[in-house]
Parts: structure tokens; C-alpha cells; sequence
């Protein structure tokens, strides 16, 4: 069986995703033809594809470790740099799979998506993907949420030949999952009220879609809230959930 995996983004909230991952494993589901991920999508998506998943635990369950104490601005971006040198450090088994991740490329302010299979790629193409798909725009003198802020920004040209988070256009990228014809896929979603799109059940029945949603209902601020306390709590959340899961 083709099986795919679908990681949305969400910041912080990819604990729980993680915690989902950690059960699936340890049920045997651990064999996909094709993953897909969105900002901390894609980075937890990294471990899997490089066959590092018991690092991933590591990364979430030990936050106060792995994590700065304080947001850090780069050029107008929130900085993930850390973040990167934890994949960097990373054995790059290169697993047999496709691993779709997303970033959006801005030029004269518009915004285009773009889909990377970093599959094939070499570990510091891979990783460039990566970084950009997780890369959110910051503007330190807001008082506005992340997305309102970037339209503003966006409009007056100040993130022109910017690469930036795939989640400003897409948080759930199922669409490569699809066009690889997978029998069955896992969507690993961290929003507690995310619908499964008409236009993914006009391509497969419901019975061939899992859909794993947060019990929580994170806030707009949970996005960057990397606490320890936090992440290892919706970590087991998410584990907790994902022990319900079979194909």
C-alpha cells in the first residue's frame, strides 16, 4: 500500500504533531511512499525523511534545550536558524520516499507558491527548502497579527525577493500526496476544526483519509509560544491521540 503523510504548519503546535508521530511509529505505521510538509510541518517531516524520528521526540520533549529564550528578529523574519542547525546535525540518511515542502517566493509584492520534492536533493538543497518553508515573516514594531502585518508589509515592497513560510498561501499540502497516487493518506492537521477539503474528497473516499486533529483549541499565539512546559504537554497530547490510530 502507497501510503502518504500530510504535516500542516503551526509553529509551537508541531509538538503535538510530533507526539502523533511517536504513536504511529510505534504501531508500525512507519512506511510512507510520500510525505508532505508545511513550515514546522516540513521540519518535523525532515526527521522522517532521514529516518531520525526518535531525534524528533528528543527536539520537542526537551525544549528548554533546543529552543532560544526569547523570539529572535532576523531581517525581518522570525529566526529558525537554531532550529536548522539541529537538522544540520542530523545523520542524512536519505530515505526512498518523496518529500514535498512548500515556502512562497515574493517578487514586485506578489506572492507565488512553490513545491519542492526534496527528495534526490543534496543534504544543503534539502535543507534550504526546509528553512524557507518554516521562515515567518516578523515585523517588531506590530501590533497586528502575524498575517494582517505581512499584508501590510507585503503591499508597501518590503519583503520583495524574500523566500518565506508555505503556510502564508498553504498550511495543509495535500495536492503532491494526490498527484502521487497514494492509496491511503494521514493528515496530520493542528487546527482542532480543519475540514477535509471538497476538492481531496472528490479524489478519494473517506475511509482512505485519516484525519488526526488537536483535542486543543490553540490560539493564534500558541504559533510561537516554544515553552517547555507547553510543548511537552500537547507532545503527549498529541501521542495520546495518535495510539487511536489504525489504517
Amino acid at each position: 500500500m502507497k501510503l502518504g503523510l500530510c504535516l500542516s504548519g503551526g509553529g509551537a503546535k508541531g509538538a503535538y504533531q510530533a507526539g502523533v508521530i511517536k504513536a504511529l511509529y510505534e504501531k508500525g505505521i512507519d512506511k510512507f511512499h510520500s510525505i508532505s510538509g508545511t513550515s514546522i510541518g516540513a521540519i518535523n517531516g525532515y526527521f522522517i525523511y532521514t529516518d531520525n524520528s526518535e531525534n524528533l521526540e528528543k527536539m520537542w520533549i526537551r525544549m528548554e534545550e533546543n529552543s532560544p529564550e526569547t523570539i529572535k528578529v532576523v531581517d525581518k523574519t522570525v529566526d529558525n536558524s537554531q532550529t536548522i542547525d539541529i537538522l544540520k546535525a542530523l545523520e542524512f540518511n536519505n530515505l526512498d520516499m518523496n518529500f514535498y515542502v512548500n515556502y512562497v517566493e515574493i517578487e514586485n509584492k506578489e506572492v507565488k507558491e512553490k513545491v519542492v520534492n526534496i527528495s534526490g536533493l543534496a543534504e544543503n538543497s534539502a535543507l534550504e527548502a526546509v528553512k524557507y518553508s518554516a521562515l515567518l515573516p516578523a515585523n517588531e514594531s506590530s501590533t497586528l497579527n502575524l498575517k494582517d502585518q505581512f499584508l501590510i508589509d507585503l503591499k508597501e515592497g518590503l519583503y520583495d525577493g524574500y523566500k518565506l513560510d508555505g503556510g502564508l498561501l498553504r498550511n495543509t499540502l495535500v495536492q503532491p500526496l494526490i498527484e502521487d497516487n497514494v492509496d491511503k493518506m494521514i493528515i496530520i492537521s493542528t487546527r482542532h476544526d480543519y475540514i477535509i477539503p471538497d476538492y481531496i474528497k472528490n479524489e478519494y473516499d473517506e475511509k482512505n483519509i485519516i484525519l488526526v486533529r488537536p483535542n486543543t483549541q490553540f490560539s493564534t499565539e500558541d504559533t510561537l509560544r516554544f515553552e517547555p512546559e507547553f510543548c511537552r504537554k500537547i507532545y503527549k497530547e498529541g501521542y495520546e491521540i495518535g495510539k487511536s490510530i489504525s489504517l
